[in-house]
């Protein structure tokens, strides 16, 4: 065979492939209706998908509403048990360690709790202040030295949103009230009582904690 024939063989059978190449590429696409049909079908999927997680999407958001407020209750109990058995007194008559005042509208409680405490971390004594934040709704925390200059800024701790604080002690007598009274002269002890019994409603929801005063039962 010579060179022109072999030349012409070889030609022929890159031709063969690329026309058998070609043929395969035609059997593997898609004719323009498939491709719609196939639309169709991923269209109708996509629908009956979102209308079947739309509820569970809904019940997830309300899961994590509860999760953060557990959370949030959580957080506040454990910083109202730890400045609780912090309390302490002076020896300074005119530190007073614990001061309430109460404001009932309603339903709705506006208490403020003040204590002296001994706060790790900080030498000497710190006065801490929880309260009711009206116009944001939020509960803080709010505590500087007890011989701080005037204009010292508080440090500010928020604890969560709250629409209702109740703050009451416990008597000698075991009821609860919602005003302690102060000593009568600076030569007076300070009277402990017993317990103190907070409450609040935060989204809807109230929470409550009893915390005793060992220095009442001594």
């Amino acid at each position: 065979m010579g060179i022109s024939d072999k030349v012409n063989s070889e030609l022929n059978s890159y031709k063969t492939s690329l026309a058998n190449i070609n043929n395969h590429t035609k059997e593997a696409g898609f004719t323009l209706l498939e491709v719609l049909m196939a639309l169709s079908v991923f269209a109708l999927i996509a629908g009956v998908s979102y209308t079947a997680l739309g509820p569970a999407g809904e019940g997830f958001r309300q899961l994590q509403q509860v999760r953060d407020q557990i959370e949030s209750a959580s957080w506040l109990g454990k910083q109202l048990r730890a400045d609780v058995s912090a309390v302490t007194s002076s020896s300074l008559k005119t530190l007073i360690p614990i001061q309430i005042s109460s404001d009932v509208r309603g339903d709705i409680h506006v208490d403020e709790l003040t204590i002296l405490v001994r706060e790790a971390g900080r030498s000497g004594l710190t006065w801490v202040h929880y309260k009711l934040d009206e116009e944001k709704g939020e509960l803080l925390r709010e505590s500087r030295m007890a011989w701080a200059r005037d204009g010292v800024e508080s440090d500010t701790m928020v604890l969560g949103e709250t629409s209702s604080f109740d703050v009451e002690l416990m008597d000698n007598n075991g009821k609860w009230v919602q005003q302690w009274a102060k000593p009568s002269n600076r030569a007076a002890a300070f009277v402990w009582p017993k317990a103190l019994r907070v409450r609040v409603t935060q989204n809807g929801a109230q929470q409550q904690w009893v915390m005793a005063f060992y220095q009442a039962l001594k």
